[in-house]
């Protein structure tokens, strides 16, 4: 008897909502089929039988929450006639017949089809993370270890790591908190309350609150804004549309910058990794994936290029415009959202200029863009008419310092003042 257990299907992901069952008790499923259909914080997932059988016993109702681990079907297969005892499969390596294919330098852990829910979506971690079937609570071993050691309930535990992950750190505060006292808290009478409307938030607003929450907790920020002189660059790109357009292709700026930040990247590499603050490591990536925050009807999406460092202009403009399409039309898939390496938002898509952005978690740095407008600067020591566009830096502080992200800049800077040398390069 197989016991089927709700798979880690990645970014985080540790229960979800059963929508639909695909089977009843008693109907015969083979191998890859669709067993469910599952709602996540993130996306809804299709989950595949990982063997062929008969379905003997559903672990979950519709309507009802799963936790990663929680038993979802009990499958009788062919081994049943050797094998009396039930045993449990590690989803991920016996679905080979419906897994999203990805590569490898994705760490992608997809199980099936994916579809969009109405979720903003948190990137996913270089490691998996080891989560508690018996607790149903993410926690590092030496945070269970101290926790058992001095009776604590680790289920009580608000964690401050990744997606509420119950550090080490954690239970000691709460050991050195026993001894302070704790205030009491101010009786609110029902005058108080006149006039205030309480209204839940939505899963998708939750979701945000969760991933800019853990990006301000976990990653000390430092921004660096400036300008640059995209004259040349706006030429170029006026030249050129009309015969993007002939291609079918609407050839924005953004394909432009993410070139321009592939090649910055390229020399200075720390600004396309990531940092394990637990080891002490940098993890520096072979690999660029860059994220574009994409502004949908249900909140923003970050799907991000897969190696944009490979592509021309024109296949940045292409994916660009079907990664945002997808977005915006809920057919984007979880391998689209995952292991995004480096972000760039475009707060000039709203009239704004300047901003500071927040990192995406676990990269360590973001570019914002403001609109690009005419204004008088000074050049070979006369006031000319220049088009402008401002730009910021926001970095992981503990691995970048100041100075790093001023090189970056100039860098970066260097590439869309002078586009046709980036094109050359």
């Amino acid at each position: 008897m197989y016991n089927f257990k709700f798979p880690d299907i990645g970014e985080g992901i540790h229960e979800g909502k059963l929508l639909k069952w695909f089977y009843k008790e008693g109907d015969n499923v083979g191998e890859g089929e669709t067993l469910c259909l599952i709602e996540t914080d993130k996306v809804n997932a299709e989950i595949p039988s990982p063997v062929k059988g008969i379905i003997k016993k559903l672990g979950v109702a519709v309507g009802e929450i799963i936790h990663v681990g929680d038993t979802l079907v009990l499958i009788q297969d062919q081994l049943d006639a050797v094998e009396s005892t039930p045993k449990s499969v590690v989803p991920v390596e016996s679905t080979p017949k419906t897994v999203v294919a990805v590569d490898e330098s994705d760490n992608a852990g997809v199980v099936g089809q994916i579809e969009v829910s109405s979720m903003v979506i948190a990137t996913s971690t270089e490691e998996n993370q080891s989560v508690s079937v018996s607790s149903k609570v993410l926690a590092s071993p030496k945070a269970r270890q101290l926790a058992k050691t001095h009776a604590i309930d680790i289920k009580t535990i608000q964690g401050s790591g990744e997606f509420g992950r119950v550090l080490q750190s954690d239970i000691e505060q709460v050991l050195s908190n026993k001894t302070k006292v704790q205030p009491t808290p101010m009786p609110v009478s029902s005058k108080d309350m006149q006039g205030i409307r309480r209204v839940p938030i939505t899963a998708l607003r939750k979701a945000i609150v969760n991933s800019i929450t853990l990006s301000k907790q976990i990653i000390p920020h430092t921004t660096l804004m400036d300008e640059i002189d995209v004259t040349e660059l706006v030429r170029i790109r006026g030249e050129q549309k009309g015969l993007a357009l002939n291609e079918g292709i609407h050839l924005t700026y953004m394909p432009f910058i993410i070139k321009a930040i592939t090649k910055t990247l390229q020399e200075y590499p720390i600004f396309n990794a990531s940092f394990d603050h637990e080891k002490s490591e940098i993890l520096y990536k072979d690999f660029m994936h860059i994220g574009f925050a994409v502004d949908t009807p249900e909140g923003l999406i970050v799907p991000n290029i897969k190696n944009a460092n490979q592509l021309s202009i024109l296949e940045l403009a292409k994916q660009l415009k079907d990664l945002q399409n997808r977005a915006i039309n809920r057919s984007i898939q979880l391998k689209d959202i995952q292991n995004g390496t480096f972000t760039i938002t475009n707060y000039g898509a709203f009239d704004s200029t300047f901003g500071a952005p927040i990192i995406k978690y676990p990269e360590v740095a973001i570019m914002g863009i403001g609109k690009i407008t005419q204004k008088p600067i000074v050049k070979n020591n006369e006031i000319v008419i220049a088009y402008v566009m401002p730009i910021s830096f926001a970095v992981d502080h503990r691995i970048i310092d100041g100075a790093d992200v001023g090189r970056f800049a100039m860098k970066f800077k260097s590439y869309l003042m002078n586009p046709v040398f980036m094109l050359l390069s």
